[in-house]
């Protein structure tokens, strides 16, 4: 019996060791022979072991310089504002080791003290758009390790060799640059990882050749010079890239080139400029010399302007305000249906001939207005009333060759031509038709414009204008 009692005596005794030694444990400590990377937080708080493994991060990212070599040549990369590390989450892995059942504590305290419990941490994730800063400006990313002779150009076909591009691969620089400052290796120079880079290739040859068409024009900003037409270059840049990516190294993939020729090449916008008179229009000029001083004005603004394929001439932009400052007298113009006496009153004969030009030269009509009363200078239907900042008289040429509006001005008539070139043999005639009207007082027209072919067979008629005016008086 007493042999029995004895070892039962001792194991209540170790056992009651045992648990005293668990209670005396404080789980909130780490584990002995705890290291995180080469950092020893052993019996630390969770607070001690954080600020431990922050100030081993803070030296890590201080020291995350490394040299780089790419293509011939070392760069330099301070990489540490791409790191981002989290010495909490390090800690708190730590101390969750301790933190076991209460009984299995002790045993895990007394193994800890013959076993090292070493943690892989900080655990590093990077900014990509921080990484890719850096190597931006360290210049890096500049180089282009491509065989400028990686294409050429033969029988109308653009051939690119496979594979003879390479560029940074990022994402393999940054996980070699992350395990280097893992184990604080930051002596040795790492060679550049590289990435195939036929794709970045194919756009920078895209950009070499791509070009668009362009046809002859004239230059507003160097006195209208005659500019150079362009014979358009393309390829499918989506299909050379499937063939690209399925390719060997170092083999050839072949896309058609499409070249497209400018519909006005240099030597045809030189023999046709201005070689033919659209339509021309002459007015005679009456009323006041005051009038006839606006009119000379306006004429002078309108002389010489030159149209593009596509652009708008608008009256009022071109003539600008009329002031005294600006040149222009008093003459009879027309407000609310009365006669007044106003700035630059007579220049919408300037604006109505030039309207009437656009007519016959078969030009776009952006915007016309008639007067309240017809006009003695022009027939119905054919005046066009401006106003600065409420009506404007807006043409555009819809041709593919510039246009000349010349304006000439002689005291006692005013003749507006439009020159350009013709495209067709297209006939204009302009015809009016006058509307029933309850009210006897006015006259309703509606203007068209008729489009004949060369041999008088109907093309198209246009209605270009509706007018109302009043019979009671005539304006000059």
């Amino acid at each position: 019996m007493k042999r029995l009692l004895l070892p039962a005596i001792l194991l209540i005794l170790l056992a009651g060791i045992y648990i005293s030694y668990c209670s005396a444990i404080d789980a909130d400590r780490t584990l002995p022979n705890t290291t995180v990377n080469d950092t020893d937080i052993s019996d630390m708080t969770f607070k001690e072991a954080s600020d431990a493994l922050e100030a081993d991060a803070k030296e890590r990212q201080k020291s995350s310089v490394f040299t780089v070599s790419y293509a011939g040549r070392d760069y330099t990369l301070s990489v540490g504002s791409a790191l981002q590390m989290d010495p909490n989450a390090a800690a708190q892995e730590a101390l969750r080791k301790s933190q076991t059942g209460f009984f299995l504590r002790g045993l895990t305290r007394l193994g800890a003290r013959f076993t090292e419990n070493h943690i892989q941490y900080p655990k590093m994730s990077t900014d990509a758009e921080e990484f890719h800063r850096i190597l931006e400006d360290s210049r890096i990313l500049d180089k282009k390790n491509a065989d400028p002779a990686s294409y050429k150009i033969e029988n109308e076909q653009l051939l690119i060799t496979a594979k003879s591009a390479w560029k940074v691969d990022e994402e393999a620089l940054m996980r070699e640059l992350a395990a280097a400052i893992q184990t604080k290796d930051f002596s040795g120079t790492i060679e550049c990882p590289l990435a195939c880079d036929d794709l970045d290739n194919l756009e920078r040859i895209y950009d070499e050749l791509h070009t668009a068409c362009r046809d002859a024009s004239l230059d507003p900003s160097n006195d209208y010079a005659i500019t150079e037409s362009v014979t358009g270059v393309d390829f499918d840049k989506e299909l050379a890239g499937k063939k690209l990516s399925r390719a060997k190294a170092g083999s050839t993939v072949a896309v058609e080139l499409h070249y497209t020729e400018p519909e006005i090449t240099t030597e045809d916008l030189k023999a046709h400029l201005f070689k033919d008179t659209l339509g021309t229009v002459t007015t005679p000029v009456g009323g006041s010399a005051n009038s006839r001083t606006n009119i000379s004005l306006a004429a002078r603004k309108c002389d010489g302007i030159i149209l593009l394929s596509g652009e708008e001439f608008s009256f009022n932009n071109t003539v600008g305000i009329q002031t005294a400052e600006t040149g222009f007298k008093t003459a009879d113009a027309i407000l609310d249906g009365e006669i007044i006496q106003a700035y630059g009153g007579g220049i919408c004969q300037v604006s109505t001939t030039i309207f009437a030009a656009a007519l016959y030269a078969n030009l776009k009509i952006v915007e016309r207005w008639n007067h309240d009363y017809i006009a003695r200078y022009i027939d119905a239907g054919l005046d066009a009333a401006v106003a600065w900042d409420a009506l404007d008289m807006r043409i555009a040429n819809d041709t593919p060759y510039p246009v000349r509006i010349d304006v000439d001005y002689s005291g006692s008539a005013l003749t507006v031509t439009l020159l350009g070139t013709r495209t067709d043999d297209a006939v204009i005639e302009i015809t009016t038709k006058t509307l029933d009207n309850p009210s006897d007082n006015l006259l309703e027209i509606v203007t068209y414009r008729n489009v004949y072919t060369e041999d008088m067979s109907q093309l198209f008629i246009e209605k270009v204008a509706h007018s109302v005016y009043e019979k009671s008086r005539t304006i000059n």
